[in-house]
């Protein structure tokens, strides 16, 4: 593993907060894989491949990728599955579809309900018990309450949890367990109300398949899922075993790639797995047939078709409107077509696993490089491959105009809410408005705007194409919530004190003031009263504010510092020195407490004589600590706001 650069480690800890709170070399390693091709668009194998390795080509020099695996499934065979670019840049060596695992993220999910659901079967389990049943050495919130059921649907209640997502060492993970039960998220919603997409949740339900099962979670895929479907590169284990290829994880620089091991995944079951491009081939292809899989003409039932069936029908959604999940799985309607999928990411890679149930047909791929793109394969394959062309553009309702003041205004995701999080979730924060001819357009802090037009009060569908993704395919506004695709949680609308403008100005404002104290109290006593007498200006009121600015510097830098060294701690955990940064923001409350409380002191004498004699300062000095004791107060209420005072602890 090389030294990382600055620039390096602050994109991927930029990647890794976009992950919580929310996408050309010269191609390598041509093993392919050929039967038949799949319905519609490509009419041959020598299409299918030519016209996927164009796609390829134009989508990983578009987006700076290193490497991509990538299979495509038709009916009960992979017809094609090529390795692109490089497993390992500075090494030279090339991606291999077969034996080159990369770090698939979320769609590990997937084993996970797929081994719940084999639990079902057999009887060990069953989707409607409280999970606190199934655990005799750990306790959570609400296990009493909470089911399989609710665990798979993410609708559990559960808010998401960036720090401890990954970590920095591989006995960290010894006693994933333990530290799973010790830092679960808190439970922000009741049990069936509403889907919040939660990486700790689907921990809880490797948890439960482990207790249940008597059997570590680990070995039980491997023996009864990865072993059966002929995964032979697949694997939970962290680090991978020395038998196994492992694509490393890459960045891009100004004179190629910088390289780094894969990340190491904290909770396990929501994404430590690693495959190969057959792998999640045959993955594809025992779920498109019904649960069955045949290896050397030896027949494998890994699932029943009727539980096939049940991942696959919709068991939740957000609102009536938008797509919503099966079990585990995604769901959408895109181009008029049904998609079931699932998507992960990691610090360094990227992954799309997508279904066609009406198609027969499946395509995974996966980038070795935190870049977009995934969307771009997965339309051109919809449109070259199946043979599914873009719907036409929709027209706009002018009735829209008429509905705009309950649909505009700034809204922020709600899935982080008790904890110092939630100051990730600045980063979702979107600006709604309608044009004058009915389109609702959508505008992200980047200035990247999607429209949409509505289809029926409330509900909406991307006005063309470009303004589509197949995991963005719907939306609806109702009661100052905004609601998309599962599994995204909803937008809340904002009030005016919460918008990402206010509360920047009141911070900067805020700031300011109390800053301007490092030059304004000195340079007022040295003109009224010389050096010598420096002393005399610091009554308690402007000693107490002082003592808050001192507090608040000394957290800017010591921020400052440690973002600067290590930005990864922010979902890593923190380290010493950033903890003792953040311990200074209940002390600093503390203080602009006394220091308010010092002014107002002030201002009691002031009233009670009905003269400034009786301050300690003259008017301008009494209105200036007033400004200050404001400002404290501001930037106290911003903290709890965001949970900050508490973040240390």
């Amino acid at each position: 593993m090389i030294e990382r650069s600055r620039q390096f480690e602050t994109v991927l800890a930029l990647t890794v907060c976009v992950l919580v709170v929310f996408g050309m070399v010269a191609p390598f390693g041509t093993t392919s894989v050929a039967a038949d091709e799949p319905d519609g668009g490509w009419e041959t194998n020598d299409d299918l491949e030519e016209g996927m390795d164009a796609l390829l080509a134009e989508t990983m020099d578009d987006h700076d990728v290193a490497g991509a695996s990538v299979a495509v499934v038709a009916d009960d065979e992979i017809v094609h599955a090529e390795g692109y670019g490089y497993a390992d840049y500075e090494g030279g060596e090339p991606v291999d579809p077969n034996e080159t695992a990369f770090a698939v993220g979320s769609v590990a999910k997937l084993m996970v309900w797929t081994a719940v659901m084999q639990g079902v079967e057999d009887g060990t389990l069953e989707l409607d018990e409280p999970v606190g049943t199934y655990l005799e050495d750990h306790e959570f919130e609400g296990d009493e309450e909470v089911t399989l059921e609710h665990l798979g649907t993410h609708t559990a209640g559960y808010e998401e949890r960036l720090e401890g997502l990954f970590v920095d060492e591989h006995e960290a993970i010894d006693d994933w367990e333990d530290t799973l039960e010790a830092e679960m998220p808190a439970r922000i919603d009741e049990p069936g109300e509403t889907i919040v997409y939660s990486n700790h949740g689907t921990g809880l339900a490797g948890l439960v398949v482990q207790e249940a099962l008597d059997e570590p979670f680990e070995t039980y895929v491997e023996d009864e899922i990865f072993e059966p479907l002929a995964m032979e590169q697949a694997t939970f284990e962290q680090p991978v075993p020395d038998d196994r290829t492992l694509s490393k994880g890459h960045v891009p620089t100004d004179d190629g790639f910088e390289t780094d091991d894969p990340a190491i995944v904290g909770v396990p079951p929501a994404g430590s797995m690693t495959a190969s491009a057959t792998d999640m081939g045959n993955v594809a292809i025992a779920k498109l047939q019904d649960g069955t899989f045949e290896d050397a003409g030896e027949e494998t039932q890994m699932l029943e078709a009727a539980s096939v069936e049940a991942m696959f029908e919709q068991r939740a959604t957000n609102h009536p409107g938008v797509d919503g999940v099966g079990y585990g799985y995604m769901l959408s309607e895109y181009r008029g077509e049904r998609l079931v999928w699932h998507t992960g990411g990691t610090e360094y890679f990227n992954t799309a696993f997508v279904l066609f149930p009406d198609h027969d047909a499946a395509l995974f791929v996966s980038f070795n490089t935190p870049a977009p793109g995934l969307g771009d394969v997965v339309d051109g394959f919809m449109t070259d491959g199946l043979g599914v062309d873009a719907e036409p553009d929709r027209e706009a309702d002018p009735a829209t105009t008429e509905r705009a003041g309950e649909y505009e205004g700034e809204y922020r995701l709600t899935n982080v809410r008790t904890s110092h999080e939630k100051l990730v979730t600045l980063g979702s924060t979107v600006t709604v408005s309608v044009t004058d001819d009915g389109v609702l357009e959508v505008t992200d802090l980047t200035g990247q705007t999607d429209r949409w037009v509505e289809v029926e009060p409330g509900v909406f569908e991307p006005k063309s194409d470009d303004d589509a993704a197949f995991a963005g395919t719907s939306m609806a506004i109702e009661d100052d919530r905004l609601y998309t695709n599962a599994p995204g949680a909803p937008y809340e609308r904002l009030s005016w004190y919460e918008t990402a403008t206010v509360q920047a100005a009141v911070a900067a404002v805020a700031l300011a003031a109390l800053l301007s104290t490092v030059v304004v109290w000195p340079a007022t006593a040295y003109r009224r009263r010389g050096w010598g007498r420096m002393r005399e200006h610091l009554t308690r009121p402007r000693t107490a504010v002082l003592g808050c600015v001192a507090l608040l510097v000394a957290f800017l830098v010591g921020l400052l510092a440690n973002a600067t060294a290590d930005p990864l701690q922010f979902a890593y955990g923190y380290s010493p020195w950033l903890w003792l940064t953040l311990a200074v923001l209940p002390v600093f409350a503390v203080a602009a407490a006394v220091a308010v409380a010092a002014v107002a002191l002030e201002w009691k004498r002031v009233l009670e004589t009905r003269d400034l004699d009786g301050a300690s300062t003259n008017r301008y000095g009494l209105a200036y600590l007033t400004v200050l004791a404001f400002a404290l107060l501001a930037l106290v209420w911003q903290l709890q706001y965001w949970n900050l005072v508490t973040a240390a602890f």
